[in-house]
């Protein structure tokens, strides 16, 4: 197994968070009259707003799955469950066909019911002093011609502006409501994180206009303009958050294709999880902060499947660091593959809604959070900083239980001829940082493979990595070699490298040919 640990010339810093954003004087800060100003939300009294909320789920899918609109409580007791984590904000996914009564009968749970329980659920959290955020959550299938049961590349023309105009003139009297316009558009994107659906202008001109959208809209949508006119010509002031392509993960040409709202109160809703393609922070230095010049970013879905949360504290603190609120699915009984923050709704925490919560007590309790950036790269799986970029002959897996010097797995890998292991990230090796990598290698049953590691540098115009700094085993190894049946200690020292470089990855490369394999 490879055992990778970054350590820290700097084992702890502490966050400029701005504490007292929430309350004042001890009183929580009123989130009536939310609109943009500049780069931040601010209320009703001028006061910086900064969001940080959860997720509702439920009244996009029962009524179309369970013949009901909610899914668990959702009184007055359970929103102060909820406010018990220091919320200020919880987002509502709704249901096209539900709100607006099409392609289904009237009943107790579809239609005007609907509507109406929707509307007394909005009126209770806002009540509550909670900045609701609604959320057109699942669309029509078939272009609006056949019932919402599932999420949908693109909203569809035939519905979609009908639901924000009946939605706009219902809450446009409310202004702790912000209107999410629509979740996770994926139009030119295969679900893999493809490139033409993450940043090309074909994937954010359909995103922007509705048109062009290729062969995977086989019916007519329309464009975030035209969801925005509509709910401004319904006379709604209410802010309006628009997500970015690739499941609302990608922002990269926001700023090029972002719609014109005559009153700017428009900002960008961004998704980040953990399985995501940008999960670091020399990504999100890359395609979130040219946004954050010109817009303000609300992360309206984060969130972490693994039980863990470490991704979920790095992300918090970059999203602390920059002015980006943030929701976090969610707010459901579940377990926290979903992931779900509690197993019980009576606030009790999966794995990682209790990494969210202590993060948010910690900012109600005016301390700063233990922060560090030691990491490590495997960890009974490939940790989410990293991804498996090596070749299709490179053989290795991730889940071998035939050794392992920690936990329950190790890295199996055959070094063999032109056959790399690769572990890509985005710009997560500082040598301002961080002090050493240390590995673990055992030679299995042969021992003495001669392999290097290799520092690379991702060069992103040309689709490439460049070796910046190679690394033989034998000099990095204790002994000098690797050893059969045994695990030896590799450490890499990093202070005497070059400051202003970051390094994107690591290569593992033989220098001899097929050799036996190692873990």
């Amino acid at each position: 197994m490879f055992k990778y640990y970054i350590y820290l010339l700097f084992v702890i810093f502490y966050i400029g968070i701005i504490f007292g954003q929430d309350s004042q004087d001890g009183k929580e800060l009123s989130m009536k009259g939310l609109k943009i100003d500049g780069l931040k939300i601010v209320n009703e009294d001028g006061k910086n707003i900064f969001i940080r909320g959860v997720n509702r789920p439920g009244t996009e899918y029962s009524c179309v799955q369970h013949k009901k609109i909610f899914d668990g409580p959702f009184d007055a007791h359970s929103v102060s469950e909820m406010k018990n984590w220091n919320i200020n904000a919880v987002r509502v996914p709704l249901n096209e066909d539900c709100w607006l009564g099409t392609n289904g009968p009237e009943t107790e749970y579809f239609g005007d019911a609907y509507r109406k329980a929707i509307i007394n659920w909005v009126t209770l959290l806002t009540h509550h002093n909670l900045a609701v955020i609604i959320d057109l959550h699942w669309t029509g299938a078939n272009g609006g011609k056949s019932k919402a049961i599932k999420q949908e590349i693109m909203p569809n023309k035939l519905n979609s502006p009908r639901f924000w105009k009946s939605v706009a003139a219902s809450f446009k009297d409310n202004s702790g409501v912000i209107f999410d316009l629509f979740n996770e558009p994926y139009p030119y994107d295969d679900g893999k994180g493809s490139k033409i659906g993450w940043e090309s202008p074909a994937a954010w001109e359909c995103w922007r206009d509705g048109v062009n959208c290729g062969k995977d809209v086989n019916f007519e949508p329309v464009g975030m303009q035209g969801l925005v006119d509509v709910v401004r010509e319904a006379g709604a002031s209410n802010i309006i958050l628009t997500g970015g392509v690739s499941y609302s993960t990608s922002l990269t040409l926001f700023n090029q294709y972002a719609p014109e709202d005559p009153l700017n109160n428009l900002g960008a809703s961004l998704h980040s999880y953990d399985f995501n393609k940008c999960r670091s922070k020399g990504c999100w230095d890359r395609y979130l902060k040219p946004v954050l010049e010109s817009h303000v970013i609300v992360a309206t879905e984060t969130g972490q499947r693994d039980c863990k949360n470490d991704y979920i504290r790095d992300f918090l603190t970059y999203c602390d660091q920059n002015n980006i609120g943030y929701l976090a699915w969610s707010w459901l009984k579940a377990g926290c593959e979903g992931p779900a923050l509690i197993t019980e709704y009576d606030g009790h925490p999966t794995g990682f809604g209790r990494g969210y919560r202590e993060h948010l007590l910690s900012i109600a309790n005016g301390e700063k959070p233990f922060i560090t950036d030691t990491f490590d790269i495997y960890n009974d799986r490939l940790t989410y900083r990293f991804e498996d970029f090596s070749g299709n002959t490179t053989v290795h897996r991730f889940d071998d239980s035939s050794v392992a010097h920690e936990g329950k797995y190790s890295i199996y890998y055959e070094p063999l001829a032109n056959a790399a292991l690769y572990f890509r990230c985005w710009g997560c090796i500082d040598p301002s940082i961080h002090k050493t990598i240390e590995l673990y290698i055992n030679g299995g049953q042969q021992g003495g493979q001669q392999v290097k590691i290799e520092l690379l540098h991702l060069d992103e115009a040309e689709q490439s990595s460049k070796v910046i700094q190679s690394y033989q085993i034998r000099d990095i190894i204790d002994g000098g070699e690797i050893q059969a049946n045994t695990w030896v200690k590799a450490v890499i020292d990093l202070e005497g490298l070059p400051q202003d470089v970051v390094y994107d990855g690591i290569w593992v490369n033989p220098t001899e040919g097929d050799q036996s394999p190692i873990f």
